[in-house]
């Protein structure tokens, strides 16, 4: 068989009697299965009885020869031998079937034998012109009988469909034409069909067929009816509906799309049609695509049965005859159902509408990719892909307050989210275990999180992030107190300066104090490491005396007071070249504050540790102790001159520190070099 453009080849054959019920003609060689077929079938039906011009049809594929067999039988009466027939065959190509929008139109080229000779005309191919895509099934031959059409579509595709419907010889013909012209191609070519069988006839024989109609007369017609008298169902209606319209229709081009490629097409028209029902809205969402994405999963289980349908659905063919689906809502099925695994990925579109329904669908957006997290899919993880270029820092903390598995795998990827205004929000235990994201080296991250943490006043955070970050965070406290100190910004909460006063070796070893840029900043850390302690009198006068040569000296009144004394403390503790600066600072002042009695007696007490005894007749002039200090210290270690010099710009009070160096060898020896 073969066909052009233009042309359909139809091969034909016939049967009847010769000596036998035999092959007469053909127009083709029979492979051997088929001709056995054909020989079987193109018998009359056993236990049949005809009127004497009349004929039935049979319809059969040929799998072996890659074809259908359309075949019409009549009585040969003028056979000398009772019950002979003609069976006239038409052979029509599984590749040309298609090609008849109604497969009625074979009728006319069926005819039945003149006499007992003359066969040569089965005996050529048959060959015929193409019918418009637009053509349709002679409606004046169908008719409008609804109730005939639900009776043939119910008895083959209904869940209860026996396959056999009861009718008087030739009534159901042109329906069954037209059912048959219904189907897609890949039905058409599976589906077998007798008009006229006995009801005596053996159920193997009956079973062969799709469809068979037992002949009953017209009161056998109407029985059968009043038994089948049940509600016509909208799946049934919707076929109805197609057979009688006079032209093409969206459910014939939707069964001709979606059922190409399902296997076992027969028993999955019903679920086909009841699809094609449930789609008909502008878009797809809700309830109801959910539950059209679980029935299409369910009722085609493998990837590739119903593969078109399943891509249509989730929007991978631009030629759906389907309406568009919710991208959001597919989205979360693929993520929130197991059995979407049955389905094609999603198209890129779905992916795209992250970006596009943010704005007004984040939260819903959200849900779906905290189930993603818990599955951990390759789809999931293309789905956080995306949603991680969309988060947004300033909303992030809040939108996931309640999705710690998408909170968690989103600061894994990208603990920058964690610089947002909620973080402060964040309650304290969740906030300890969301500051486990920050990177110990990214230091930008780290000083922004540690600027908006600052607000916090939980001992816990304080000290983790001491603890973490030390240089970073005694660095922001010192900052932020600075500015607090110079009016620019706002107190420091306690628990970050006891954090910090807890590090306080960090302190003095790690630069800070000689950095600081007020002597409000130095006030604020002798104050914090409580003024004079073990491990601040180890440490020496240095690092204090280098944050001098930078600090502003910006401090007043009693804090100013105290931080002097502390200096000068410092200074005497443990003179060495260097320290100088504390002295020029501090001297003047205290001595000052002590002949003066303007020194309280705490600091007077504790500045007394540091001076040295001039035994009980001298002991009680704190202020001879005092410079008697200051000169042992610069001429035992051999201090600058020039700071000697800048001790005081009290003459008098010059001449007595002079008077004092000049009382022994090494201060004369000083004083020489000072001249």
């Amino acid at each position: 068989m073969s066909k052009t453009d233009s042309h359909i080849e139809l091969q034909q054959c016939l049967f009847g009697y010769q000596d036998g019920h035999r092959l007469l003609a053909s127009s083709f060689r029979l492979s051997e299965d088929a001709a056995s077929i054909l020989l079987l079938l193109s018998d009359l039906a056993p236990g049949l009885s005809l009127p004497a011009h009349g004929g039935y049809w049979t319809g059969i594929p040929l799998p072996s020869v890659k074809s259908y067999a359309l075949m019409r039988t009549w009585l040969a009466p003028e056979m000398s031998r009772p019950g002979c027939v003609w069976t006239h065959v038409l052979i029509v190509a599984f590749a040309d079937i298609a090609r008849f929008p109604d497969l009625s139109v074979l009728v006319e080229h069926v005819t039945r034998p003149r006499g007992p000779s003359g066969f040569d005309g089965y005996s050529t191919p048959i060959l015929l012109t193409p019918q418009s895509g637009e053509s349709t099934p002679k409606r004046d031959a169908i008719g409008s009988n609804a109730r005939d059409a639900n009776r043939v579509i119910r008895t083959i595709y209904g869940d209860h469909g026996t396959g056999k419907v009861v009718a008087p010889l030739g009534i159901l013909d042109d329906m069954i034409f037209a059912v048959w012209s219904q189907q897609w191609p890949r039905l058409r070519r599976s589906f077998s069909f007798r008009t006229a069988a006995s009801s005596s006839d053996s159920p193997s024989t009956t079973k062969r067929f799709d469809l068979t109609v037992l002949l009953g007369s017209d009161r056998d017609q109407i029985s059968l009816l009043d038994d089948d008298a049940d509600a016509i169902e909208t799946w049934e209606m919707a076929c109805i509906d197609d057979l009688l319209f006079p032209h093409s229709t969206e459910f014939r081009r939707f069964l001709w799309r979606y059922g190409s490629d399902v296997r076992l097409g027969r028993k999955r028209f019903k679920f086909l049609a009841s699809v094609y029902l449930s789609t008909r809205s502008t878009q797809l969402s809700g309830k109801n695509l959910h539950k059209i994405l679980v029935n299409v999963t369910k009722e085609f289980s493998s990837l590739e049965d119903g593969k078109v349908l399943k891509e249509d659905l989730v929007g991978r063919n631009q030629y759906s005859l389907l309406p568009s689906t919710d991208p959001i809502e597919m989205l979360a099925f693929y993520v929130r159902d197991p059995i979407a695994s049955k389905l094609p990925t999603p198209s890129a579109e779905a992916f795209d509408a992250i970006y596009s329904d943010w704005p007004d669908r984040s939260d819903e957006i959200l849900s779906i990719a905290e189930a993603a997290v818990e599955r951990e899919t390759e789809l999931g993880t293309k789905l956080l892909d995306r949603l991680a270029a969309v988060t947004d820092t300033s909303t992030f903390l809040s939108s996931t307050a309640t999705r710690p598995n998408l909170r968690n795998k989103f600061l894994t990827s990208n603990p920058s989210l964690l610089d947002s205004n909620d973080l402060v929000k964040v309650s304290g235990a969740e906030l300890l275990r969301l500051l486990e994201y920050v990177p110990d080296d990214d230091h930008v991250l780290i000083d922004r999180i540690l600027l908006r943490l600052l607000a916090v006043d939980e001992i816990d955070i304080a000290r983790e992030m001491v603890r973490r970050f030390p240089d970073s965070a005694i660095g922001a406290v010192i900052t932020a107190m600075e500015l607090f100190l110079t009016g620019s910004g706002t107190n420091v909460p306690h628990s970050w300066v006891k954090a910090i006063k807890e590090k306080s070796s960090a302190v003095l070893h790690g630069g800070f104090i000689e950095r600081a840029r007020t002597t409000s900043a130095l006030s604020f850390f002798a104050s914090m490491l409580g003024y004079v302690q073990p491990e601040t009198l180890q440490v020496g006068p240095m690092p204090w005396a280098n944050g001098l040569k930078v600090a502003h000296d910006d401090l007043r009144g009693s804090d100013r007071q105290k931080l002097l004394v502390f200096l000068l403390e410092l200074a005497l503790h443990k003179p060495a070249l260097g320290c100088e600066s504390l002295f020029e600072i501090a001297f003047d002042s205290i001595h000052s504050d002590l002949q003066y009695s303007k020194l309280g007696w705490d600091q007077t007490s504790q500045l007394l540790q540091y001076l040295p005894n001039l035994g009980w007749l001298k002991n009680w002039d704190n202020c001879l102790r005092l410079k008697v200090g200051i000169v042992d210290a610069y001429v035992t270690c051999n201090l600058s001159l020039k700071s000697f010099k800048q001790l005081t710009a009290n003459a008098d009070l010059y001449k007595d520190l002079t008077e004092l160096v000049n009382r022994s060898k090494d201060g004369r020896r000083f004083l020489k070099n000072l001249t």
